[in-house]
Parts: C-alpha cells; sequence; structure tokens
C-alpha cells in the first residue's frame, strides 16, 4: 500500500509533482491554539467498555501531601505535624497546619506520529490533521483538569514530555509538533514498521488508569508485535486515532503516479478493475488495524483529513 501520492488528472499533460509545501504549510502554535475554541466540545468520559472518568475536576480537600495547598488553618489534633506551617505559627504565635488539595486527574499521553508518510493529504496532510487531533483533545481535556502531556516522533528523533497540570506539559508538546513538523520536508524522516512499538516503549506509565491516545496513520506500527499494547491495554485506556485521507482509500480515475520516498510507479486509474481492488486493499488494511486494537482491549477510530476533528471525537467521548 502506498502513503504517498504524486496524482495528475490529465494524461496528455506533463505530471507535476504536488508541492509538499502546499500540503504541509507551517504548523503554527497560533493554529493549535485556536483549537482552545473547542475545549468545551468533548465530555468527560471515553466512551469505552472499561471507561473511567477523565476529568480532574473531582477533588477532595484532605489533610495530607497532596499536589496543590487548599488552605493554611488552625492546628487540630491528630493533624500531622510534618505540615505544620512553622512560618505562620510564628508570625500568629499560634499553630497552624496546611491543607493539600488532593488532586483526582488523570494523565494523558498524547502520542503523535509525524513520519514521511503523514506528509500526504489530497486538501490537509494527515501531519497537519494529527495535531489538529492531539490539540483538540489536548485543550479539552487540560480545561477539565487532566495533565496533558505525550510524545511525538518520526523516522528520526523522539521528545518525550512529561504530562503537566493546565498548560504545562500540553503546550510544550504543541510548540515541539510545530517544530518537528518542519522536518517532515526537511528530512524526509521515514519510519520504518516498528518504529511506533519502540518509541512507545519509552513513555513511563506507573500505576493505573492513565489515557493513552495514539494519532497517526499506522504505517510505523507492527501490528504483529502486540505484547506491548496487550501490557498497555490492561492497565491503562488506549484509544487510537487512525488518520486517513480519502485518497488513500479510493482513488480518482484517470491516470496517476503512485510515490513513496524510494520509488514511484504509474497506475492507469481508468481501469475499474484495478481501482476496485486498491480500494478493496485499503478496506482491509482499516479492518486489520481495527481488529489488532479491538482484540488488545484498546478503542479505535478513524478520522479523515477533510473532518472537524470536534465533531467526529465527541464519538469517543460521553
Amino acid at each position: 500500500m502506498w502513503s504517498l501520492f504524486r496524482i495528475s488528472s490529465d494524461a496528455d499533460k506533463s505530471y507535476q509533482s504536488t508541492s509538499e509545501q502546499a500540503l504541509l504549510p507551517e504548523l503554527t502554535l497560533e493554529h493549535l491554539l485556536g483549537w482552545q475554541r473547542y475545549k468545551g466540545a468533548l465530555k468527560s468520559k471515553l466512551h469505552t467498555p472499561t471507561s473511567s472518568v477523565l476529568a480532574g475536576q473531582h477533588r477532595s480537600r484532605v489533610q495530607g501531601k497532596g499536589m496543590e495547598l487548599s488552605e493554611i488553618r488552625n492546628y487540630q489534633p491528630g493533624d500531622d505535624i510534618r505540615l505544620m506551617d512553622w512560618k505562620v505559627t510564628a508570625r500568629t504565635r499560634k499553630p497552624h497546619t496546611k491543607v493539600f488539595m488532593e488532586e483526582k486527574e488523570r494523565p494523558v499521553q498524547l502520542v503523535l506520529d509525524l513520519s514521511y508518510s503523514m506528509l500526504f493529504g489530497s486538501q490537509r496532510s494527515k501531519a497537519e490533521q494529527a495535531a489538529n487531533v492531539a490539540a483538540t483533545i489536548g485543550w479539552a481535556l487540560s480545561h477539565q483538569g487532566d495533565r496533558c502531556g505525550g510524545l511525538i516522533f518520526n523516522g528520526k528523533k523522539q521528545y518525550l514530555i512529561r504530562p503537566g497540570a493546565r498548560k504545562k506539559g500540553l503546550l510544550p508538546l504543541l510548540k515541539q509538533s510545530c517544530d518537528l513538523s518542519t522536518d517532515l520536508i526537511t528530512e524526509h524522516s521515514a519510519s520504518a514498521p516498528g518504529r511506533m512499538n519502540q518509541v512507545l516503549k519509552q513513555i513511563s506509565l506507573p500505576g493505573h488508569g492513565q489515557l493513552i491516545i495514539l494519532i497517526s496513520d499506522f504505517w510505523s506500527l507492527d501490528i504483529t508485535d502486540n505484547q506491548l499494547l496487550s501490557r498497555l491495554s490492561k492497565k491503562h485506556n488506549v484509544l487510537a486515532v487512525l488518520i486517513t485521507d480519502p485518497m488513500e482509500s479510493e482513488l480518482p480515475p484517470g491516470p496517476c503516479y503512485l510515490h513513496d520516498k524510494q520509488k514511484s510507479f504509474f497506475f492507469d486509474g481508468s481501469l475499474t478493475d484495478d481501482r476496485t481492488r486498491y480500494k478493496k486493499q485499503a478496506e482491509q488494511r482499516q479492518q486489520a488495524l481495527k481488529q489488532f486494537f479491538m482484540q488488545n482491549k484498546s478503542h479505535f477510530i478513524t478520522l479523515s483529513t477533510e473532518e472537524n476533528p470536534p465533531d467526529k471525537l465527541q464519538q469517543c467521548f460521553i
């Protein structure tokens, strides 16, 4: 299956390569910040048989060490003396102790694939749409109080951003995705099968109940190796977002060149049987990916470059 196309609609004209720069205009942080306007579009639960609340606004005041200071109050019998606020105690000459807000949010890991195959797009590149998806989900869940971070990778590089509250993890992730997207054109960093499997091993996932969102066309995923995904899904919720383009599923009538990084060849799209065979292969691949994720207790959705991410993602969050 060829993941990148150079298409001509007229057999009598010389074939002109689609401009890679046109497919992927400079991805800017300003553009990704714009998806904040949809921060209320997604609900707080992932629509899954094993769903758990994602929202972090559910907090409890506890007398103990948490992540966020709630108040400083008069010492009460039974309070932990290690949490005494000695400065306030000295100033007021009355014992005071700290009360922390126990955070109930769940860490969210956004895994964003910016490999060379993601450069393709008939109207919008898959890379841009993948970044749009990451921004849409990230803003929505961070708005609800979750800690967002994740991993961005291409064929040569990867960047791991630890989940942070509010914008502390999400902003660095979005900024890094803008920086790394430039490599799609300048370096043509194709990812070999299994690349995603390798980078997933680098994510530190202590405990249980994290949300892992994989955003990719999954050409870099080796579906013959299901051990890693199986282990992840046993402890965490995994959502796979397959980024597609209409021309990957069905070629238009007429001649075209099919192209990847290594080679290209002429495809006579005027032959109905060939186009039917191409469409069938694309459908089989999507079905194989869906089956792979479902068998490993993960959740799967396809999102085209033509679709509006908030509208489609509402199917996953209730």
